[in-house]
Order: C-alpha cells, then sequence, then structure tokens
C-alpha cells in the first residue's frame, strides 16, 4: 500500500479491507429503501385516492436550501404520478418558518384537498388541527425533533417513526426516498437533488449519506443538469463546489429576499427541462441575489465586537434576520466556538430573532432546554437552530449560552495533521485524497503538516500581504492571514496545509491553504 494511502488510512482509523470497501463505485443497493414501510403505504394510497378523483395537492415546503430541495423533489414525483400539484415555499419574513393557520384558509381557499408538508410540520399543531377542522387531508414529511404531541396528519413519514437508521437524514433524502416509493423507479435527478440537501443540512457524511452524495457527485459529473450548472463556474464540481458555491446561493434568496419570489426556485428545481430562457433569467437571478447577500454578511461581519477569550459568542448585527444564520456559520468557522448571532424581530417589537450554530459536543437545543431564558419561539438541530426572545432577555441569554458552552465544550479537532513532505504536494497526492471524499459533517478532510521550512524562500502577493508559494506549475501554497510579517528569518516554520482544487480558463490546478502549525 502506498505511504501516504497507509497514513490516510491511519488518519481515518480504517484497515487496508476497510478502505477497499470504502472505495468500491456508490451503488443505489446500498441506501435502505422505504417503500415496504406502512407509513409510506399509507401516503401512497392516499395519492392514489386522490389522483382517482382528480383533486389537487399542495406541497408545502421552507425556505432553506433543505426545504427547496424537498418540496422540489415531491412536486417533481407528484407530477410525474398524475396529481395535480403545486407548491409553495415560504418568506421567511412574511410567513415565518412551517406551516400555519393563516396559510392553512388560504390554501384551502384555492381549492386544495390535501396539504403535503416536507422539512416542516411535526410541531405545527395548530395549523393541522385548523387542515382538518376544514376537512383537509394532511400528509407531514418532516425530519425536525418531535415534541411530546403527536402530529394530527393523515399520514406522518419521519425518519423516527420509520426506524431509519441510526444516522441523521435531511428531508430532501427523505423526499427523494418517498419518490422512489411512489413512482416505483429511481429519478437520478431527484436523487442529485436529495443529496444536495444533504450537504446543505449539515447531516453526517456517513454510511447511507454518504452513498447518497457520492451517487450525486458521480452523476452531476457525467450527465449534463443545466440548472445545477447554470450555479457553478466550475467543470468539475466535487462537494465542497457544493457547500460554498452552489448551496449558499439557494439558501441567499430565502435570507436575502423579504417577498415570496423565493418560489421561482421551486419552478428552478421543479421543473428542470427543457432548460429555457426563463431558467437561464432565474440562474442570473440566483446568482446576482447571492453576490449583494455577499456584500452584506462581509459588511456586518466586519462590524461586529468579538470577545474571542469568552466560551460562545453572542452578537447582536445589523442585518434582515435572514441573513444570521450565514454570519453565525462564519463565525463558527474562523472562533471554533458556539455562536448565536440576533438581530431585530421586524414583525414583533421589542423582540430579537437569532441563529444559533454549533458543532459535535455543543448541542444547542439541549443548550436551549438548560437556559433559564424564556425564550418566544424555538427550534432546529443540534448543531444549527433558532429562537426568538424579548431584547431585554439577551444579556440573560449571553449568561446562559455562555456557561453551556463552559459545560459543555466542542469535539477537539479530529487527530493530528497527517504529516507530509513539499514533494508530495502535487495532484497525484490530492487525486489519492480524493478517493476518501466525500468530505462534511463527521468526515472531515485532513490537514497535512509540512516541517523544517525555510521563510527566506517564501514568497507573497499583495505587498508582502499573502503567502503564496508556488511549487510547479499548477500547485502553489497559500494564505490570506500569513503574510511576510509572520514569519522570523531564521527560524524553521512549520505550516498546516488543506488541499482544494482550482479551475480557471479550463486549468486544473492545486491550492495548498495554509495555517501557522501550533
Amino acid at each position: 500500500m502506498d505511504s501516504l494511502v497507509k497514513r490516510l488510512c491511519q488518519y481515518y482509523d480504517l484497515s487496508e479491507g476497510d478502505y477497499e470497501r470504502l472505495t468500491l463505485a456508490p451503488s443505489l443497493s446500498s441506501i435502505p429503501w422505504i417503500d415496504d414501510k406502512e407509513e409510506v403505504k399509507r401516503a401512497i394510497a392516499l395519492l392514489q385516492k386522490i389522483r382517482e378523483s382528480k383533486q389537487r395537492v399542495l406541497v408545502y415546503g421552507d425556505y432553506d436550501t433543505d426545504g427547496v430541495m424537498s418540496c422540489s423533489i415531491l412536486v417533481y414525483a407528484l407530477r410525474q404520478y398524475g396529481i395535480s400539484v403545486s407548491g409553495y415555499l415560504p418568506s421567511r419574513y412574511l410567513d415565518g418558518y412551517g406551516l400555519n393557520v393563516q396559510n392553512v384558509k388560504k390554501i384551502h381557499e384555492k381549492g386544495f384537498s390535501t396539504i403535503f408538508t416536507c422539512d416542516n410540520g411535526v410541531t405545527a399543531h395548530d395549523a393541522l388541527q385548523a387542515a382538518k377542522a376544514l376537512g383537509m387531508k394532511v400528509i407531514v414529511l418532516d425530519h425536525h425533533e418531535m415534541d411530546q404531541t403527536k402530529p394530527e396528519a393523515d399520514v406522518l413519514i419521519h425518519p423516527t417513526t420509520l426506524s431509519y437508521g441510526e444516522v441523521p437524514i435531511s428531508a430532501g433524502y427523505l423526499a427523494f426516498l418517498f419518490s422512489h416509493a411512489l413512482l416505483g423507479t429511481t429519478v437520478p435527478y431527484l436523487m442529485c437533488l436529495g443529496a444536495i440537501s444533504t450537504l446543505s443540512d449539515l447531516m453526517p457524511l456517513r454510511s447511507y449519506n454518504r452513498e447518497l452524495v457520492r451517487l450525486m457527485l458521480e452523476e452531476v459529473n457525467h450527465k449534463d443538469y443545466p440548472v445545477i450548472r447554470a450555479l457553478s463556474d466550475q467543470s468539475t464540481l466535487d462537494e465542497t463546489n457544493f457547500q460554498l458555491g452552489i448551496i449558499p446561493k439557494i439558501n441567499s434568496i430565502g435570507r436575502y429576499e423579504i417577498g415570496t419570489s423565493i418560489n421561482r426556485l421551486l419552478h428552478y428545481f421543479s421543473e428542470p427541462l427543457p432548460f429555457s430562457l426563463d431558467q437561464e433569467k432565474r440562474a442570473v437571478w440566483i446568482n446576482e441575489v447571492n453576490e449583494k447577500r455577499k456584500e452584506l454578511t462581509k459588511q456586518a461581519a466586519e462590524s461586529l465586537e468579538i470577545h474571542p477569550e469568552e466560551a460562545a459568542i453572542v452578537v447582536k448585527s445589523s442585518l434582515p434576520e435572514g441573513l444570521n444564520g450565514l454570519l453565525a456559520g462564519r463565525l463558527l468557522s474562523q472562533y471554533d466556538k458556539p455562536v448565536a448571532v440576533f438581530s431585530t424581530d421586524d414583525k414583533n417589537d421589542g423582540c430579537l430573532v437569532g441563529s444559533l450554530r454549533s458543532k459535535e459536543g455543543f448541542d444547542i437545543l439541549q443548550a436551549m432546554r438548560e437556559a433559564k431564558t424564556p425564550f418566544l419561539h424555538q427550534g432546529g438541530h443540534a448543531f444549527a437552530a433558532g429562537c426568538t426572545i424579548r431584547e431585554s432577555d439577551l444579556e440573560q441569554f449571553k449568561k446562559d449560552f455562555i456557561f453551556s458552552a463552559l459545560k459543555h465544550k466542542l469535539a477537539p479537532h479530529k487527530k493530528e495533521a497527517i504529516p507530509f513532505a513539499l514533494n508530495e504536494c502535487n495532484m497525484s497526492s490530492y487525486r489519492l485524497l480524493r478517493t476518501f471524499g466525500p468530505f462534511g459533517m463527521d468526515w472531515e478532510a485532513p490537514k497535512f503538516r509540512v516541517d523544517g521550512l525555510n521563510p527566506t524562500t517564501f514568497t507573497y502577493l499583495k505587498e508582502g500581504k499573502y503567502l503564496c508559494v508556488r511549487l510547479t506549475n499548477d500547485t502553489k501554497i497559500l494564505s490570506f492571514s500569513l503574510g511576510q510579517d509572520a514569519f522570523e528569518p531564521d527560524e524553521k516554520v512549520s505550516l498546516l496545509l488543506t488541499m482544494k482544487r482550482n479551475e480557471f480558463k479550463g486549468k486544473e490546478g492545486l491550492d495548498l491553504m495554509a495555517e501557522r502549525a501550533i
């Protein structure tokens, strides 16, 4: 076995046999289907009656990528099944999260007999009761944590009630599974949307989640999906292109747009072909909104007063509430500690809306359960959640959040960096690394440690501001945080390197993103 392969296997605690199994070609046979589950059979039986009686179904999604993907999957699948179906992605600002009583009444007035929620609904008790009181049928497909009250729905499709494995799944993944049961076949495009939602909702990239993402990457790199390609300028896509490029663009619409124009996303993804002029315009719009979002987030981040010595970060920003999650994610990545970003709640005087982000070791939902702060609203996942509080309670929340962070430390980074030599810094090593991918939550890409470097040989950009050492024509060491003043001429330097593929004018290269080893 190659020396670098051995080091990578040691890093991930894999035997030679484990590595051989890890690198087998991805297969749909590795996906556990839900076709034989009783809840799924009941949902399909209900939909069959709806189709026969020519009734109409409204699929009610959510404004983040998981909600967009799951809604698009179900609209596409129900349409293929022969049902008269429409979809609705709620406005974060006008509708709020999840199905509500007001929208139930509107849906009923428009002549829909059935509401099919996705990525929401499991705790929308008032809205579900209102739908039943109006004589409507309700199917809830959700993956969020359930409370003690069972949803009042005709059918509940949830990973817990389905006993679906030990690895959490996204709503988009669950919607894809349901599409397979409904249509009796796999639609590769819907598989891709399910995998995108898996990455967007930070599901652990283990077991069937990893397999789904592998299948998606193989599919999008061998077949043409214009709605996906139009959101990236890369000819070869990997999970990083989705995590750092495509998914933030999709999320930016629900976070930035105040009205219901987010539903252009639903048309974009649920009607992928033909890729018409209207679809091209929607792609341009998605890219433009994302650029506006990036600039706003950058300005807000630069204006914050951060106290890095504290165990957690709690700040109030000037951003619209929809952009708080992106800023929270950015601060989590930068400071590696739990983050809560609040902004003014425009719908409720004297209130703040917060986005909370964390990592393994600090469960946000548990922290909120332990807090003394009176929450007006709360929900989400262990590592990504939201809440509403009174502005007067912000200081109490900060105390609670920091106290929880002191008790529950983030899990330490996985193992030491992998020893590396300069002559291994090449595309061959990168391609070998990719055999261990895709990388993401619970299966992070490793860092490589190079020791004994002489800083007098380093070169820089922007008058010494950015480290840039070109090793070969297609490989360079880069850092936007290390400049000429970071090193002493007579010291020996150790760097931690992260491999990143780049592409420029159709040519492939390798960037080794550097940080100082401690």
